[in-house]
């Protein structure tokens, strides 16, 4: 596996001397460097540091995270596959590593703990993907709040592939993703059908695609109240723990009508939206490759990633 590891420079500006005046801009500019590794930025001695938030939009190709106090993060760039690694010394996360599937430019955004004093984000690209560190730009308009601007070729992998499913769920953030997970309730080992979007109770959710209600109602399996919905090519997706169902069986429904309202039925932690998508009417299958997002949020505050 060859690497190419880019050094982030960090550049501050100076403090105005007026204390009404003292917000800093930072420039955090990735140039390339002909040795492998990373230049080391010295750990500052802070107190209960942590990452708040870690977002990608794909709309504006743009990375962004807060933290709880101001700390200099350093990067590194990784070829074959390409991603962008930034760390972040005197950041403590005591949370399960997190891995968010989003789409086909960036692949995913993984957040994690590398040892007892540094916390790790990792965005994966596409192999298709060829980036040029020089075009990346990490900055600090005001303390603990970082962004960083892709290249638009990369959002656009995803933003001009064609979906027959929207999001069900608008302004969620998604509180497990599909896989083999230990059940927050029973303490199984168990494979995870969908994707949960965590939402206030009463959050409206509104059909994926155009489609007939082949189920309506509750369910004895801990999927509480729960919609199905037959898609015309064979399709059936399912919303579970729903708290009001707005429609009945064998009623017709248009893409992004409303369905169901986001509640907390049937064995579940808290109001969210269990949403899967089965192809062949049957099998599950991880909705994120079909689902066209807009954005991505780790919501990392609280360290919980519990449904």
């Amino acid at each position: 596996m060859s690497r190419s590891h880019q050094l982030f420079n960090l550049l501050a500006n100076r403090k105005l001397a007026n204390k009404s005046k003292s917000l800093t801009i930072r420039l955090l500019s990735l140039t390339l460097c002909g040795f492998a590794g990373s230049f080391a930025i010295a750990t500052p001695t802070a107190q209960a540091n942590r990452l708040e938030t870690f977002v990608y939009d794909l709309t504006d190709s743009k990375i962004e995270f807060s933290l709880k106090n101001d700390i200099e993060p350093k990067g590194t760039v990784i070829s074959n596959p390409t991603r962008i690694v930034i760390d972040l010394p005197g950041i403590v996360y005591q949370g399960p590593t997190v891995r968010r599937r989003v789409g086909r430019g960036v692949q995913a955004v993984r957040v994690g703990q590398v040892d007892a004093n540094t916390t790790r984000m990792v965005v994966e690209l596409s192999p298709e993907v060829t980036l040029n560190p020089q075009d990346l730009r990490l900055k600090s308009r005001q303390p603990g709040h970082w962004t960083m601007q892709l290249p638009q070729n990369i959002a656009a992998i995803d933003l001009n592939s064609i979906s027959n499913f929207s999001l069900p769920v608008t302004g969620a953030a998604i509180s497990s993703g599909f896989g083999w997970r230990v059940h927050p309730i029973t303490g199984e080992r168990k494979l995870h059908k969908g994707v949960d979007f965590a939402a206030p109770t009463g959050t409206p959710i509104f059909a994926a695609a155009d489609g007939v209600v082949t189920y309506s109602g509750w369910t004895d399996d801990g999927y509480g109240n729960v919609v199905e919905l037959r898609h015309g090519n064979g399709e059936l997706t399912l919303y579970a723990h729903t708290n009001r169902v707005f429609v009945s069986k064998g009623q017709v429904i248009n893409k992004g009508q409303a369905i169901a309202e986001v509640g907390s039925t049937g064995r579940s932690t808290g109001p969210h939206l269990h949403f899967e998508i089965q192809p062949d009417g049957r099998t599950a299958v991880d909705p994120m490759d079909y689902l066209q997002l807009r954005q991505v949020t780790l919501d990392l505050a609280s360290n919980s990633f519990k449904d």
